[in-house]
Formats: C-alpha cells, structure tokens, sequence
C-alpha cells in the first residue's frame, strides 16, 4: 500500500484543482486535503498503542462505508460554518476514497489481501488484477516500526508514487494554471 508520501500526493493534486473549497486560506485548504487524503492510515494508531502497528490497519478505514461517516461528519462541521452541506461531503468523501483508491491499486503479500472497499455493504477484501504501486515492507512491532520503513525496497515504492502522483498533481497545477490565465482579462 502506497506510503504516505503518495497519499499526500494525491492529496495535493486534489488541492490543485479546488483552491480555496474548504478553507480560505490555501496553505489551510492544502493541508485539510493533505490530512484527508492520509485519514484511513489513522487505523494503525491503535495498533502501535497496544504494540501492533498492523492489527487494525486495513480493517473498516478503509472501506466506502467510513468514506461515508467522514464525509457526513466534516460536512455537518462546514454547514455549522454556513457552507453547504452536499458540497462539502462530496468534496470530503472524493479525497477519503483517493486513499482507498491508491491502496486498491498496490501490491499487498498479508492476509487478507486488499482492502473492505465496499463495507458495510459488501463483507469482502477487494485488490485490483493489476497493481500500479509496489507493496510496503514494515514492522509488525511497535518498537522498531517507523525505523523499518527505511529501506531500499521502500525507497523503490516512494520513487513510484512520487514519479506517478506527483505527475499527477503537477499535471493538476499546470491544468489550474493554464485555465486561470485563459479566464483572465488580457
């Protein structure tokens, strides 16, 4: 599953094309998106409290049906702020699947394979045929968990998701830019 420097990518990318949607501050928005886009890895969180990074990750965070949760819940922040709702949970629940969407799309060698995209609907793990991002090697130990990411292999998996994503979110900035200049007044 791609690490969270593909994540925060895609996070970007989707920044690129809405500047300014939920915060008026871009830097804010950027990092709203950023945070949104990595949300579901918050899974291994509990797992490193009680000495097991890998015991939740990959359970129902990653699934349509917390997309769903996480977009109601954020909408219902902004419409307290007088934005409107449906916006908003669209806009949230878009960047939350982005990070489902990249996981779909990875290698993954530990059962269950995939991830329960379609839960609670569907109570199966689903993995794309043909994977675009190389797998993660880590530690299933808390105490040398964040040293194990550092590794070649590791290395290999971020150089795609950087050649990938941030094509992606380039290509994004590049698109915004050129649409802003053919917008404006000459």
């Amino acid at each position: 599953m791609p690490l969270p420097i593909g994540h925060t990518l895609a996070g970007l990318a989707f920044a690129q094309g809405r500047p300014g949607f939920f915060f008026a501050n871009k830097w804010h928005d950027a990092i709203f998106f950023i945070f949104l886009a990595n949300l579901p890895d918050a899974d291994f969180l509990p797992g490193i409290i009680l000495g097991h990074p890998n015991l939740y990750h990959h359970g129902i965070f990653h699934s349509v049906g917390a997309a769903l949760a996480i977009a109601a819940a954020g909408a219902w922040f902004f419409y307290l702020k007088k934005h409107p709702f449906w916006t908003r949970a669209a806009g949230i629940f878009l960047v939350f699947c982005s990070h489902l969407l990249l996981d779909f799309f990875s290698w993954d060698f530990g059962a269950p394979y995939g991830i329960p995209l379609l839960w609670p609907f569907v109570n199966r793990y689903f993995i794309a045929a043909r994977p675009i991002f190389i797998n993660v090697i880590r530690s299933g130990r808390t105490d040398d968990f964040f040293i194990s990411l550092f590794n070649r292999h590791n290395l290999a998996a971020a150089l795609r998701e950087i050649i990938v994503l941030g094509g992606l979110a380039l290509m994004a900035a590049l698109l915004r830019n050129w649409l802003g200049k053919k917008r404006s007044p000459n």
